[in-house]
């Protein structure tokens, strides 16, 4: 991400933006005011449960914030740094991600249903239950992730880079997988029954009980895989 200087913003003040923003998203905009938090550093705050929906977040570090169960439901997220950053049942439905960094974040139960990401960084993230029901991801980097039990049903994947991940009761069902790198990923009783596969690197990838049947995915593509117990038409 595009490196900019972080502006500091005292405790008291940002509970009185917070304040207005939430009688703004009450009120429907008839009073309060639109959070704008561009550009500020909020690394290693405590915003457990914050309610930013909609709001302007462009910019900010949020590098080991407690963000758990918040509420960032179509905000406009650009540029942001999430390193090390808990958010953990978090919200970000329909949010706009583009150009961060979430390494080595906790993404456990997080809600990204209908969100459009790209050019991300989730390299060493745990995806532990997370939803990705419907999402569109372009150019993301998930290389040693964690994605057990994640959920990417019906979902638009593009230049993904799931290298040495581990993929584990996942479901992948109905999407579509374009220029994905699966090179030395584990894939464990994962779904991806129904889904559109093109252009898919599985070289020395793992793969026991995974589920292809319905896709364009057969076994003679695996060849430089050790899978077992896998499922095609």
């Amino acid at each position: 991400m595009q490196e900019k200087t972080p502006k500091k913003l005292p405790p008291n003040e940002l509970e009185h933006i917070l304040s207005d923003h939430h009688r703004w998203v009450e009120t429907e905009g008839t009073r309060g005011r639109k959070a704008d938090l561009r550009c500020y550093e909020l690394s290693n705050r405590n915003l457990f449960g914050v309610d930013l929906r909609m709001a302007v977040l462009k910019d900010i570090d949020f590098s080991h914030a407690n963000l758990r169960t918040a509420n960032l439901k179509q905000a406009d997220l650009y540029n942001c740094r999430f390193h090390q950053a808990h958010l953990q049942w978090s919200i970000l439905k329909g949010a706009k991600l583009h150009n961060n960094e979430l390494t080595q974040a906790n993404l456990q139960f997080c809600d990204f249903s209908d969100t459009t990401i790209s050019d991300a960084d989730f390299s060493g993230a745990f995806f532990h239950n997370a939803y990705f029901g419907n999402a569109v991801l372009r150019r993301a980097n998930l290389t040693g992730a964690n994605l057990r039990f994640s959920s990417w049903t019906s979902s638009e994947l593009s230049q993904i880079k799931f290298t040495a991940s581990t993929i584990q009761l996942a479901d992948f069902s109905k999407a579509s997988l374009r220029e994905i790198d699966f090179r030395r990923a584990q894939i464990f009783n994962t779904d991806f029954s129904g889904s559109d596969f093109s252009v898919a690197d599985f070289t020395a990838a793992r793969l026991e009980n995974v589920n292809f049947q319905g896709t364009n995915v057969y076994p003679k593509y695996l060849q430089e895989a050790y899978w077992r117990d896998c499922e095609f038409d």
